[in-house]
């Protein structure tokens, strides 16, 4: 693995506690917070909605980061679909016809 940046061993050291957390929770877990977070926020809409699909896609962001010197190809690709998906969603929610 290439040697990391100053900013990415900064990220990963304060991201420990959290990442820490939720290895300690089901693996569905995290899946099912992701998908509610959406739904809530497609369900409460206005400013409440932004701010709940904000949220999910920073949560996707965040493990995309964490994850892209472990991940593969492939899980790459599902990662940055995911985060690609959510940002449209926001825009699409914020940005109205």
């Amino acid at each position: 693995m290439p040697e990391t940046t100053p900013l990415r061993q900064s990220v990963e050291r304060a991201s420990t506690p959290a990442a820490a957390a939720l290895s300690r929770l089901p693996g569905w877990a995290t899946t099912v917070v992701w998908v509610a977070l959406l739904v809530i926020a497609a369900i409460v809409g206005g400013p409440v909605g932004w701010v709940l699909l904000g949220l999910a896609v920073a949560f996707v962001a965040w493990l995309l980061y964490l994850a892209w010197p472990y991940a593969s190809t492939n899980a790459k690709l599902i990662r940055i679909a995911a985060a690609l998906l959510g940002v449209a969603i926001v825009l699409v929610r914020l940005l109205p016809r």
